[in-house]
């Protein structure tokens, strides 16, 4: 259970999204929110509109750069339940000096919430009302010009994944045609999981080699053994029989084939920002007219963005979740413990260094 959760309250769920500069990061975000209003009755998205007029500024408007991070916050029904969704957007990358000074403020705000829960949990007296901040999951988008990784798309994910759950995104995915999205997805994932290892969120780890080995016995019985390291992502899932996984390693499974995801966002209005209304398609509610054709970008056919956000709120929720909690807080809360003790140590060590000096005078 997070350090900071509440009873008889929304369960809270942060998303951030990160990229460099002009891969469409806010556009999904708005894409995203407009999604999720159309899931809702016309009287909470009212609601939504009068009570977060600070979002609605940010929603609203012609897309521009985003300078400064920004949050939206919706409450959502998600298989029944109701919770608490935040998005937070963060100002693209630049390149040179700038990528590390940008990704160092990102990590401290990442640090900062984690810093909250463990205040919380310091105190004799906790607050029921505290509200989960963890950033619980963080969307990398990657340039979809491009053929690979690049240098710097290394570093940043290599030194996000030590704190977050990185997942990553296509971002304008439209500017891709069948063949080159085929080509694209291999590409990025061989250089995460096969040749840089980056422990990205859902992937496979190597396994400690003084691990011990099942017996002959458990093999009897009727336990599979555990799937063997591999070369490629391609290789490790080819190691499972779908069909006979459980509903959580299926979960897995069909995260695994599908990222990278490709997301396309709408098409806005240049003067209100707003979704176009795309004319001659009454079926299309958020999508793209290209002239010589339309795109719904929520239909699978076309885009991820059903099965991420599928992903996100509902399937991998409650493994994002508890990840936050019991690997990345848990490791920072070690840290912090282990700086505080070496701190007060080496004081300790000081003031008995003076005390010796003194005695000496």
């Amino acid at each position: 259970m997070s350090p900071r959760s509440r009873k008889n309250a929304l369960s809270q769920f942060n998303v951030m999204v990160v990229g460099f500069s002009g891969v469409g990061k806010t556009s999904f975000v708005r894409t995203l929110v407009e999604a999720l209003k159309l899931e809702m009755s016309k009287e909470r998205r009212d609601s939504f509109v009068k009570q977060h007029t600070e979002a609605q500024n940010h929603l609203d408007g012609p897309l521009c750069k985003t300078l400064e991070p920004y949050t939206v916050t919706m409450d959502v029904d998600v298989s029944g339940e109701r919770m608490s969704l935040t998005l937070i957007d963060t100002p693209g990358f630049q390149t040179d000096y700038l990528v590390d000074k940008q990704l160092h403020d990102i990590l401290s705000y990442i640090e900062h919430q984690f810093d909250l829960a463990l205040a919380e949990e310091n105190k004799v007296k906790r607050n029921p009302k505290a509200i989960d901040t963890q950033v619980h999951a963080c969307l990398y988008f990657i340039d979809p010009s491009k053929r690979s990784l690049g240098e710097y798309d290394i570093r940043i994910l290599t030194r996000l994944s030590k704190r977050v759950n990185v997942i990553p995104v296509i971002g304008k995915a439209d500017m891709l045609t069948r063949a080159q999205r085929n080509r694209l997805k291999p590409a990025i994932l061989q250089s995460i999981f096969t040749e840089h290892k980056i422990p990205l969120y859902g992937l496979p780890v190597d396994q400690d080699d003084d691990e011990e080995e099942r017996s002959d016995e458990d093999d009897i019985e009727g336990e599979r053994k555990a799937p063997g390291p591999a070369s490629t992502l391609e290789e490790f899932l080819q190691q499972f029989k779908y069909e006979e996984e459980d509903e959580e390693s299926q979960a897995f499974i069909d995260y695994l084939r599908l990222v990278p995801f490709t997301v396309i966002a709408y098409e806005d209005d240049p003067d209100t920002g707003r979704p176009v209304i795309v004319e001659g398609n009454e079926g299309i509610k958020i999508g793209r007219d290209y002239g010589w054709g339309m795109i719904d970008c929520m239909n699978d056919r076309y885009s991820d963005f059903n099965q991420l956000k599928s992903m996100l709120l509902i399937t991998h929720r409650t493994f994002l979740k508890a990840e936050t909690v019991e690997k990345y807080y848990e490791e920072y809360r070690t840290e912090r413990l282990l700086i505080k003790r070496a701190t007060k140590l080496k004081s300790m060590d000081l003031g008995k260094k003076i005390l010796e000096d003194l005695t000496q005078i």
